[in-house]
Parts: structure tokens; C-alpha cells; sequence
């Protein structure tokens, strides 16, 4: 093949190429959509992944349902005798909550402002929830409540779904809280998880 013949025929490979990927970015761009109503991933002990509900061109779908329970609690309050502001950090792990197999672990940090004597509060925290075989497959969460009586109260909130790494990598969407506490046994966390199929690495 002539040097001019080649040289065209490479042109042509490479912009072939970049389109692929531009579309396979573009096809990535579309909003994900909720998993179907009632679908639960399941936990796989051999391979010890929870299976996605469902997938389209764009996303893999999970709903995931999960407990966790702390092993390690610590506290700083500035000023102990106005506990205005207190900073919050918790670890413990994580159980599939149809099976109760441990599945992983947690850490959280949170931040709080008691606004009132009743215990109102506005309050913002981030998890990072570290599943798989490795603890390498993770999902980033944060949230923030205001008004909010974790003393009295059930506990009920939303939040965000901001990222992931591994198997989760680049994942939106949001979790769901019920229960009297948020890091004992008695709470119940069901994430609704889009993970996008286009990875750039």
C-alpha cells in the first residue's frame, strides 16, 4: 500500500475511533432511571457482589438494601458545657439485610449544630460504604438534615448517591433511611444505585 493510501487509512481508523467514543459518552450522558418497582439486588456470597437489577445502553441498575451497625463511635464537642457544635465519627459494618451476611464496612463523619434544648439539629454528613471481596467496591453518600430529632423521633431522610469507586465507579442516585437509629441494627438503608456502563480509565 502506498505511504498516502496508509496515512488516509489511519485517518480514517482514528476518527472511526473517536466517534465510538464520543457516542458511547453521549449514550452516557442521558439521565438514569429508577430500577423497577419492587426489583432487590442480590447478594452472591461466592463472588460476594450484590447482582444489578437491571441495565440499559447508558446505566446498571442496583437497589440494594442493607444494615449498618457501628463498632466505633467518637465525639469532639469544642465546649463541653455548650454542645452547640459537635463533630461525629463512626465505622462499623455493613449486613445484606435479607441474608444478614456481613458484606462490608462503613466510615462516617458528620458535622452538627444543636439549634435548640429539644434536640433540633441541622446536621450534614458523608458515608463512604466500602462493599466487595476487597473493600474496594465503594459508595459515596452525603446528606443534610435540618430540624431533625434523632432522640425522639424515627428517622426517615434522603440522600445523595455522589460517587463510587470499582465496580460502582461514577455512580449516582440516592438512599433512603428508615428506623429509630441510624447506626444500629434496627435501621434499614435502601440504595438506588445507576452506575454508568462508559468508563473513560
Amino acid at each position: 500500500m502506498a505511504p498516502r493510501g496508509l496515512c488516509t487509512l489511519l485517518c480514517v481508523m482514528f476518527l472511526v475511533g473517536t466517534l465510538s467514543a464520543a457516542f458511547a459518552q453521549d449514550a452516557n450522558t442521558k439521565k438514569p432511571r429508577d430500577p423497577p418497582v419492587g426489583s432487590l439486588s442480590k447478594f452472591n456470597p461466592t463472588t460476594m457482589h450484590y447482582e444489578p437489577v437491571t441495565s440499559d445502553k447508558a446505566y446498571t441498575y442496583y437497589r440494594i438494601k442493607v444494615n449498618l451497625n457501628e463498632t466505633f463511635f467518637d465525639t469532639y464537642t469544642p465546649d463541653p458545657k455548650e454542645p452547640h457544635l459537635v463533630s461525629v465519627v463512626i465505622s462499623g459494618d455493613v449486613f445484606d439485610n435479607s441474608t444478614g451476611i456481613k458484606v462490608g464496612t462503613f466510615d462516617s463523619t458528620s458535622l452538627t449544630t444543636l439549634a435548640r434544648a429539644n434536640n433540633e439539629l441541622q446536621y450534614m454528613g458523608t458515608f463512604a460504604v466500602e462493599l466487595g471481596p476487597n473493600g474496594d467496591d465503594a459508595i459515596f453518600i452525603m446528606n443534610a438534615l435540618d430540624r431533625a430529632n434523632f432522640n425522639q423521633e424515627p428517622t426517615d431522610f434522603e440522600m445523595a448517591i455522589v460517587g463510587g469507586t470499582g465496580r460502582y465507579k461514577g455512580a449516582t442516585g440516592e438512599s433512603i433511611h428508615s428506623g429509630t437509629e441510624v447506626t444500629q441494627p434496627g435501621n434499614v438503608y435502601v440504595a438506588e444505585v445507576a452506575v454508568p456502563r462508559f468508563k473513560r480509565f
